[in-house]
């Protein structure tokens, strides 16, 4: 088949993106296929022709409200028979959409994967045609990847049970590891894998590291006066969502913010500015983005980092899909990691709490229970916020113990009085709720007392409040929440067997993810490749050209700070070679800067040739090196989950004796010089006479002149500089190895318990 052909009569497309012609060549020949393809790469379309080539109606499951919605809007725009069923719509429409399925009247049908609940969705589709299903965010599936949910994890099951349909899975963010999840978790058998790489050239990537709120503050709004628009900054919270972007509203700044807490008018209307070009700058949480087809966007700044490294590429990824420059920047303080470690204690809730929680629902002895997550947290004291009761709520779900009815925001209201209402608006809400409510009352959605009315929100509201003050209706305003319905009444917490162990090992899993987001905030190499090495692309490279580190530090490398570079590396293997795989990182990083532990002295680390080596460089920064070299598989992992020991692997031992490459980016060393005349007058004159009295003790004690413990420039240097470590004091004139070992920790005491004194 000619394929440019169709791509033309049904797109108007010239030529294919990189890897979408082999994906729907793929779907074509029937087979099974997963698609990794960075954000803006084509994954829709990988689906959509194939979709219309093919007989039946391809069913594509997208968690996406919006994106159902918009992608829909553009099929039908070009003829296409296209539909989605969600729950915005009402049921008599969504009744008309299956009967259009089970008829052979559509090529593709968007639906939620909690629509796979459904009984009646269920059998309509074991009586359609099914082309094949495509199912977007695949990585929704896997347990290990970074957005798991559950309804995700049914569809292999119920896919399986319905009919033996061909699937299409496909995401922009999947490690290795989630990949063979996904296809195991589908029982997708003989399935061709295609990964279209992770790099995207046009990304610049940096990170700026801000000691407080007000650097960060700063950085932001030096950020966006220097780069152009349009922009996201993403936020961890809501909270933060408003303040930047009242902070950016301050300073002049076309900004709107947008996150799960607004209504889903308010949302839809920022999100239309942005779209139009109305806002220029949207501050947002993740709630924002998924599926958005904005092309042009210049820059996307995280304000707070996320929790995982596939977040935080799937957010970058909505920058510059024009393939035009764009700027990715990292605001990057540890405070941001207390905020995504509170989301994952969050997220997996202690025993205790889904007990009392249980427990909670039981004794109120009801089969139907209308109480919003605030009310029960305000009961649970064990329970960390309302959020987390939601959460409980949906483990209960899962377990079978109850059923989650109604979703969204409610009005409760009961027809009273027979007065008649004020002007012909009050009258057609009244005339509704009398309609809807009876005497008894009922609840209901905005949405739906909205359509019926016929009017826009706000009014309906306006005379919703206005009816009740008149005393015409008793009014209850907007609530969110579930009511939920217990099904096993009878149940005893331990028959729901919910697996907490293998909740633990996923919070594990998230809490790993989070410290290599740390790790790319710190790493002082190129960043792409940080990223692609953490998804296992080959095509990684030591020089992007297009990153921070990239950028400032030129890698075009002189002989000298080649051979330097190659030096730093012997060291750094040498001593991780020397500890045996007994230890972690931090302490190999401790050893080689000198450090003063006393486990260094207690194992006989300071006794190593490799101690002190690099004591020109910061703990921090011997980290970095390390990590560095870790990327390249230059060592192993031993030992406990979290808290690994590393030693040497195969390509580390083969770098040791030169026989493979590796590389690092070396920081600058910043080595203060003083001059002997700066020295002899700038320093403490109490500190130097407690030295002298120390190193008369060793003379004496050694029965040596006491200039062979150390000079008085020695002395004054320590009085001068006050060091508070060992890398430190190896930065005095006249200490070295050996006198660090011998005297270092006794002149290290007299220095601290002085200073202390001062302080």
């Amino acid at each position: 088949m000619e394929l440019l052909s169709e791509l033309k009569k049904y797109f108007d497309l010239s030529s294919f993106r990189h890897g979408q012609e082999e994906v729907v060549r793929a779907m074509l020949e029937g087979r099974d296929a997963l698609v990794v393809m960075p954000t803006g790469g084509g994954k829709s379309l990988c689906y959509q022709l194939p979709a219309l080539i093919r007989e039946g109606t391809a069913l594509v499951v997208s968690p996406l409200i919006a994106l159902m919605k918009d992608q829909v809007d553009v099929l039908q725009k070009r003829g296409i028979a296209a539909s989605f069923i969600n729950s915005t719509i009402p049921w008599a429409k969504q009744k008309q959409v299956l009967e259009k399925l089970e008829a052979g009247d559509l090529k593709l049908l968007y639906v939620a994967p909690e629509r796979f609940r459904q009984k009646e969705f269920l059998h309509t589709l074991s009586v359609s045609k099914i082309s094949f299903v495509a199912i977007d965010e695949a990585h929704c599936i896997s347990q290990w990847g970074h957005d798991f949910r559950p309804d995700y994890l049914r569809l292999g099951g119920v896919l399986q049970r319905i009919g033996q349909y061909h699937i299409l899975a496909a995401t922009a963010t999947a490690t290795e590891s989630v990949i063979l999840d996904i296809i195991s978790c589908l029982h997708i058998k003989n399935c061709r894998q295609f990964v279209t790489g992770f790099y995207r050239s046009n990304l610049q990537l940096k990170v700026v590291h801000c000691a407080n709120k007000k650097e960060k503050e700063n950085a932001l709004v030096s950020a966006l006066a220097k780069e152009k628009l349009p922009a996201i900054v993403y936020c961890a919270t809501r909270k933060a969502v408003d303040e930047v972007a009242t902070l950016l509203k301050d300073q002049g700044h076309p900004v709107s913010g947008y996150h799960a807490g607004m209504d889903d008018e308010t949302r839809n209307r920022v999100q239309e500015r942005f779209m139009t070009g109305h806002s220029e700058i949207i501050v947002a949480t993740n709630a924002f983005g998924m599926g958005i087809d904005k092309l042009n966007i210049r820059q996307i700044i995280h304000h707070q980092f996320p929790g995982s490294i596939e977040s935080y590429y799937q957010e970058i990824g909505r920058a510059g899909r024009d393939w035009e420059k764009s700027i990715c920047t990292l605001l990057f303080s540890m405070g941001d990691n207390y905020i995504q470690e509170f989301f994952i204690d969050m997220n997996y809730p202690l025993p205790e709490t889904v007990q009392d929680v249980f427990d909670f629902l039981k004794s109120t002895g009801k089969d139907y229970l209308s109480v919003g997550n605030n009310e029960i947290s305000e009961t649970i004291s064990s329970a960390q916020s309302a959020g987390q009761i939601g959460i409980v709520i949906k483990m209960l779900e899962r377990a079978g113990f109850l059923e989650r009815l109604y979703s969204g925001r409610r009005l409760c209201f009961v027809a009273a009085g027979a007065e008649k209402p004020r002007g012909p608006v009050q009258k057609k809400i009244f005339d509704v709720v009398v309609k809807i409510a009876g005497s008894k009352g009922r609840k209901v959605s905005i949405n739906f007392l909205t359509k019926t009315a016929g009017l826009e929100k706000p009014a309906l509201l306006r005379g919703l409040r206005l009816l009740s003050a008149d005393g015409l209706i008793t009014y209850i305003p907007p609530a969110a929440g579930r009511d939920l319905k217990i099904v096993r009444p009878q149940a005893t917490f331990e028959e729901l067997k919910i697996d907490f162990e293998l909740l633990e090992k996923r919070k594990l899993n998230d809490l790993e993810k989070l410290k290599e987001v740390v790790a790319y905030g710190y790493f002082g190499g190129c960043r792409w490749d940080f990223l692609l090495s953490y998804f296992g692309d080959d095509s990684a490279t030591d020089q992007c050209g297009s990153c921070d580190n990239c950028i400032q530090k030129k890698l075009k490398r002189t002989d000298a700070t080649k051979k330097e570079e190659e030096t730093t590396i012997l060291k750094i293997l040498s001593c991780v070679a020397r500890m045996q795989g007994r230890f972690g990182r931090t302490r190999v990083a401790q050893v080689l800067t000198g450090g003063s532990r006393k486990w260094i002295t207690s194992q006989g680390m300071n006794r190593l040739s490799t101690y002190g080596l690099l004591s020109d460089f910061t703990q921090e920064e011997v980290l970095d090196l390390v990590d560095q070299l870790d990327r390249q598989g230059c060592f192993v992992r031993k030992g406990d989950h979290l808290y690994p020991t590393i030693g040497l692997s195969k390509k580390g031992i083969m770098v040791m004796k030169k026989e493979e490459e590796a590389f690092v980016n070396l920081p600058e060393i910043k080595k203060p010089v003083r001059t002997i005349a700066e020295v002899a007058t700038d320093f403490s004159p109490e500190l130097y006479e407690l030295l002298r009295q120390k190193r008369e003790e060793f003379g004496t004690a050694e029965g040596i002149p006491l200039f062979l413990v150390a000079s008085n420039r020695t002395l004054k240097e320590m009085a001068a500089s006050a060091p508070k470590s060992m890398t430190e004091l190896l930065q005095v004139h006249g200490i070295g190895p050996a006198k660090i070992e011998k005297y270092g920790q006794d002149f290290l005491d007299v220095i601290l318990k002085c200073c202390d004194t001062v302080n």
